[in-house]
């Protein structure tokens, strides 16, 4: 089914941010509405949101009870967030009022909506709607890219301009992780996606695919290690 591209057509594509090289960096891929599996996998590295940077790679929201709890911490520890395929259903069906969507989220995962604050709703989209489609960092002499998800043939030097453009590719594609393709990803380093779900992190090409959420706990991974490593691989 194809989901409409209203709501979300405001959302921003990407934006661009350096990070100095004494913070720690944390991504964690998908998580699902499951407050205390983010927690238990933070607190394992001692994440510190007064000195270290928190990034979630979407669907922060539905399958489990906590979608509010998420993004209210979310909020609390200033982290950058990249949109997933779950908060684009949540915005269609709410925002949008598209019914369709809406049986679609409800089927599945969006159904916590139902017995939810309608004023929590409400402030939960707008601060979707002040979220993106993709990021990209400077750290550690590395230049990354962080999405939900990311089709075969990419660009970060040259993405389109447009949301509705960047909103399949970006959200929802599954062929590069399916097919194991990467015929392009250029203008970073690596790259870092959700949305897959994968047993444990896989690398397809300079792409890294982090969500093992399905098989039990979501991933976090340190950015300074990952950026040691591959530059050892190199």
């Amino acid at each position: 089914m194809q989901i409409p591209i209203n709501a979300i057509s405001t959302v921003r594509v990407h934006k661009h941010i350096s990070i100095q090289h004494d913070k720690r960096v944390f991504v964690v891929g998908d998580l699902d509405g499951n407050f205390t599996n983010l927690i238990n996998e933070l607190d394992k590295v001692k994440f510190n949101p007064q000195n270290d940077v928190l990034i979630s790679l979407g669907d922060i929201i539905d399958r489990g009870e906590d979608s509010a709890l998420l993004v209210e911490y979310m909020q609390k520890v200033n982290a950058h967030v990249v949109l997933g395929n779950h908060e684009h259903m949540m915005l269609e069906a709410l925002i949008g009022r598209d019914n369709a969507t809406m049986h679609l989220w409800t089927q599945h995962g969006g159904k916590w909506h139902q017995t939810a604050d309608f004023q929590t709703l409400v402030s939960m989209c707008k601060w979707f709607l002040q979220q993106q489609l993709a990021i990209t960092i400077d750290y550690r002499e590395k230049k990354i890219g962080f999405s939900h998800t990311l089709p075969p043939t990419w660009s970060w030097e040259h993405m389109p301009q447009n949301t509705e453009a960047c909103v399949f590719p970006l959200m929802w594609d599954r062929e590069r992780f399916n097919k194991r393709l990467n015929k392009v990803n250029h203008g970073v380093d690596y790259s870092i996606h959700g949305h897959n779900s994968t047993s444990e992190p896989i690398w397809i090409g300079n792409s890294l695919h982090i969500d093992t959420s399905f098989y039990g706990t979501p991933t976090v991974c340190s950015l300074e290690t990952l950026c040691n490593n591959f530059s050892s691989s190199e």
